[in-house]
């Protein structure tokens, strides 16, 4: 069981060596949500200074396949961004910059089956001016993004071939909104699926101030439209409030705080800021019809803005960063970060949030819904009411959880645990996020820790989860960062240079398709903790971020890069386990009482590791066995172990097999 120390801990240094540098102090998740830090109402762009173009070469685990020197893939919430297709392909897009402002847009690349087509350090663009926010969908054969241009329409560009061909770009005019003396069309923060050539889209109104739609400021709107492949061309129908929602009881949406999914007839839309209820939008007939599910009733009052009359005093709300994932079935399943809320200076356009907060709450239609009080969504409160909550995993082994205790936690406006990806394929549920990283991954000039890319799965539509150091997946971890127990070994340099091959990765974005049993992935990646927000979005950062492409086999998930082996330094290569020499594994009795029968093939002879791990991700029980190249079979005694449920693993350096025993 994790230990969340109850006071603050002496100044600890790297080997002696980090005495030239700050004091880093470490802290408790009690104290680290405590600390408050002030965000701009609606977010704008980030920026940083260069490092050494070197390190660029250091990049080991998967594929760059692109750049940008703009630092903010979202305000919160990812767009659908990536395409599987069943023929192997992928198609992926972000945001991309140059050096320049001006030179924002869409960026894109294909895997044609073999290799990416486009030059992963070009900061080339889809449009052919200033844009950004992109979203890709399949049409047809073909494919369809949608970015906005920032002033009075978004950019949607169709072509009829995926991977190639031109762009045919128009501009889709939003609903006006408007002050009284002035008004906009402009469309913002766009998401986008399809069915068939069915085209669902989301995007808010006018952000600046005084412009409402339907009485509500940022409006968040549906508009449905229809693909002709004959003439590339797509017909949009009137827009909708998303939710049906009134100006009493949403004075404004928050930009990128929310998902769209959708699977065969059903389109779901997930709304989650921090201001307004949690709450589902959903469609059973393709769009034509929705009915609202409220997932939490919030503690802050319906219609509530900014400038209310009422001071907001730190009620724990969803942090804006979200997404819904729908099953064939049309179950959806949903994912929100947690954070708590301050505004004690009312109408000055910004708040206050705790980034120390720490949770990551998954919901899926099957589960009750929350009606919030201040401290219902505290993420302790809601694992004691037994709903799953994705929190910051210890990752060095030494039984404890720190929290920098600089109080400068990386300004991204959400949870320690956040920007979750959900993917539903079958019974089986994968989620992917993004956490703070354990100590020593600490960036020591900017003194904060990084975040890296993590992945669980459910195998029981989302009932439980394998969630812990034995089961979760880093997937961004870098082993040519060797995981380093005893840093006084080492000197400041080593140190540095370790800590920049890993970095920080950020932003998640996973094709919404298992195929071929993969998931295809991207995230940024670069050498800072954290992001800087400002109020004029107009400069960018100093030096390119990368666009990290990975595919993970899904029976992986929990194997590889698992957290309990990553500090021992026993990490496996990916592609083992698509060539696992280790199969078939099969438990008998199960549920077992007294002795197990393990029964596998291997395709080697070789030593493995047998281990036992409860659903808290603690091996119990391990021993070093024989395996020989064919059928094997072991017998292990269990009659000291609870009646519960465990995860029965065989490992060796090629490969892993893993079962769920029951023990009655």
């Amino acid at each position: 069981m994790k230990k969340f120390l109850l006071a603050l801990v002496a100044v600890l240094f790297v080997g002696g060596l980090m005495a030239q540098n700050a004091p880093m102090q470490r802290m408790t998740k009690q104290d680290a949500a405590k600390i408050a830090v002030t965000h701009p109402q609606i977010l704008k762009g980030s920026e940083y200074t260069a490092v050494p173009a070197n390190f660029r070469s250091m990049l080991g685990n998967g594929n760059s396949i692109g750049s940008t020197y703009y630092d903010l893939q979202t305000n919160g919430s990812m767009a659908p961004r990536m395409i599987s297709w069943p023929d192997g392909t992928v198609s992926a897009t972000w945001t991309t910059c140059g050096p320049g402002a001006m030179s924002r847009g869409t960026g894109y690349n294909y895997f044609d089956g073999t290799s990416w087509i486009n030059d992963a350090s070009s900061t080339a663009r889809l449009e052919s001016g200033r844009s950004g926010w992109a979203t890709l969908a399949p049409i047809g054969n073909g494919e369809i993004f949608a970015s906005h241009n920032g002033s009075d329409a978004l950019f949607v560009g169709v072509r009829p071939q995926k991977g190639t061909g031109d762009w045919t770009i128009t501009s889709l005019y939003g609903p006006t909104s408007s002050t009284g003396s002035a008004s906009s069309t402009c469309l913002l923060w766009p998401q986008m699926v399809t069915n068939g050539n069915t085209i669902h889209l989301i995007a808010c109104t006018e952000s600046d101030p005084g412009y409402l739609y339907q009485g509500i400021h940022i409006c968040l709107v549906y508009i449905r439209g229809t693909y002709d492949p004959s003439a590339n061309t797509v017909a949009w129908e009137a827009p909708r409030v998303v939710g049906d929602v009134t100006p009493a009881q949403v004075g404004q949406f928050s930009g990128d705080s929310y998902s769209i999914a959708a699977n065969g007839n059903y389109v779901a839309i997930l709304v989650a800021d921090s201001w307004n209820d949690v709450f589902l939008w959903k469609s059973t007939d393709n769009g034509v019809t929705f009915t609202k599910t409220t997932i939490v009733d919030s503690p802050i009052a319906d219609g509530y803005t900014e400038a209310a009359t009422e001071v907001l005093d730190t009620p724990y709300v969803a942090d804006g960063s979200c997404n819904v994932a729908l099953s064939a079935t049309g179950t959806a399943h949903v994912a929100f970060g947690l954070t708590r809320v301050l505004n004690d200076v009312l109408g000055d356009g910004s708040y206050s949030y705790f980034p120390g907060v720490d949770g990551l709450l998954y919901w899926n239609e099957s589960m009750p819904t929350i009606t919030a009080n201040r401290n219902t969504l505290d993420p302790d409160t809601l694992v004691a009411a037994g709903y799953k909550v994705f929190q910051k995993l210890d990752l060095d082994g030494d039984d404890t959880v720190w929290y920098m205790n600089s109080g400068n936690f990386p300004s991204y406006g959400v949870s320690t645990t956040s920007m979750p990806q959900l993917v539903v394929d079958g019974n089986n549920v994968y989620m992917i996020y993004a956490s703070t990283l354990d100590y020593p991954f600490v960036d020591v000039n900017a003194e904060a820790y990084y975040r890296g890319i993590f992945a669980a799965k459910s195998t029981d539509g989302g009932a439980t989860w394998g969630e812990g150091v034995g089961n979760t997946s880093w997937l961004s971890y870098n082993k040519d960062c060797f995981y380093i127990d005893d840093w006084a070994n080492y000197t400041m340099d080593t140190y540095q240079d370790c800590l920049w091959i890993d970095g920080e990765n950020v932003f998640p974005s996973v094709a919404p398709k298992v195929v071929n049993n993969k998931l295809n992935m991207t995230w940024q990646w670069d050498y800072y903790a954290g992001n800087e927000i400002k109020e004029n979005d107009a400069a960018v950062a100093g030096q390119m971020s990368t666009i990290y492409y990975m595919q993970v086999n899904v029976d992986s998930i929990g194997v590889y890069n698992r957290i309990s082996d990553v500090y021992a330094g026993q990490c496996i290569d990916p592609t083992s386990i698509v060539n696992n020499t280790l199969t078939e594994m099969t438990l008998y009795p199960n549920p077992a009482e007294n002795m197990v029968n393990i029964a596998f093939s291997s395709k080697e002879t070789n030593n493995a590791t047998l281990s036992i791990y409860n659903l808290m991700g603690q091996c119990i029980y391990a021993e070093t066995v024989n395996v020989m190249e064919g059928s094997n079979h072991l017998n292990v005694n269990i009659s000291n172990l609870n009646a519960g449920v465990y995860m029965v693993s065989v490992k060796t350096a090629q490969g892993t097999t893993t079962q769920k025993l029951v023990v009655k």
